[in-house]
């Protein structure tokens, strides 16, 4: 199962882990944004307010390549 997420003008990542369900996907995904993220950032759009290096390597750790889009 993969999934990319994006931040404006910032870059986009797809997390990948073989045998994943959407709905453990979307679990990992919710419990590593909360992680990440970060209330003193300003921005219009909630995902940039995510720090995306800790969101990256909190899904790395729970078994997902993360890969940037380019």
């Amino acid at each position: 199962m993969a999934l990319a997420l994006g931040a404006c003008a910032g870059p986009t990542y797809t997390y990948d882990k073989r045998g994943s369900t959407p709905a453990q996907l979307d679990r990992d995904l919710t419990q590593c944004k909360k992680q990440a993220f970060r209330p003193s950032r300003f921005s219009i759009w909630p995902s940039g307010r995510y720090d995306t290096e800790v969101l990256n390597r909190c899904m790395e750790r729970r078994g997902y390549a993360v890969q940037e889009e380019t």
